[in-house]
């Protein structure tokens, strides 16, 4: 994946991930079921959100990390850190809810997606580069 695609994916799904989706229910049926059954239990909102975040702590280092350098994995937590507490900040703002133990489960959960998200892309960097091979987004 080229780094501008790489880029541009990385802003809309930060977009998408700060947007209060959960207000819109109240306006379509069709969409408050397809929510519900997203959210509805524990384990699926657990495992959204960790995908959600592994997925933008693998973008932000793609875009990030060039041929010579790789950003550092703290800097990719952090930027995921400061969307996971913006995101929490808006649901709380928009009125959520109080701020509870769950907000602070819901970071630990998107620090871990993100810690993971690192993980594979470091992987996937070192398994695919060689002498005279690199990434596909680095090309």
């Amino acid at each position: 994946m080229k780094q501008r695609t790489a880029l541009i994916l990385l802003i809309l799904l930060s977009i998408g991930m700060l947007f209060p989706f959960y207000l819109i229910r109240q306006f379509s049926p069709a969409y408050r079921t397809g929510f519900d059954w997203l959210f509805h239990t524990d384990i699926s909102h657990i495992a959204a959100r960790f995908i959600l975040y592994g997925v933008l702590a693998w973008l932000a280092s793609s875009v990030f990390s060039n041929k010579q350098k790789l950003i550092s994995p703290i800097i990719v937590v952090l930027i995921a850190l400061g969307i996971s507490i913006l995101q929490e900040s808006i649901q709380l703002i928009s009125g959520q809810g109080p701020i509870g133990w769950d907000d602070g489960f819901d970071i630990l959960v998107d620090m871990s997606g993100a810690v993971i998200g690192v993980f594979v892309f470091r992987w996937q960097k070192q398994k695919f580069t060689t002498e005279d091979t690199e990434l596909p987004h680095t090309q």
